[in-house]
């Protein structure tokens, strides 16, 4: 089996969003590797994280699943989710955007990142 080329590191900051739960955190997944954010306690449907998570990019990885949950005592419920598509900020270096989230196939808010991706040194 060949391993997968390194492309570089994914910055991903977390910085805000527009959903309908308390207290939520996001975990955000590239490949095998998934990072968590810290929760924003009483966010209500406005949290606002800045908070920054590293994914390592691999060649052929190009969508970033991100998932909000509401923290609970008892157990953490998925909020919504979404995908983003690194082609672009792979290309350009950064992108800072707006993206759609879900739950069971149905519109369930936004989600503000900043993405800034650091490509691999060779050699």
């Amino acid at each position: 089996m060949s391993q997968l080329k390194k492309l570089g590191e994914l910055a991903v900051v977390a910085i805000k969003a527009v959903v309908g739960k308390q207290d939520p955190f996001c975990v955000f997944r590239l490949g095998e590797e998934a990072k968590k954010t810290i929760t924003d306690y009483r966010g209500g449907q406005h949290p606002v994280w800045d908070d920054q998570v590293n994914l390592t990019v691999y060649e052929g990885k190009t969508k970033m699943y991100v998932q909000l949950f509401d923290e609970d005592a008892k157990r953490e419920d998925l909020i919504s989710e979404g995908e983003v598509d690194l082609t672009a900020v792979i290309k350009d270096g950064e992108q800072d955007d707006w993206y759609p989230l879900s739950y069971k196939n149905r519109r369930a808010g936004d989600i503000y990142l900043e993405l800034t991706f650091y490509a691999a040194v060779s050699g």
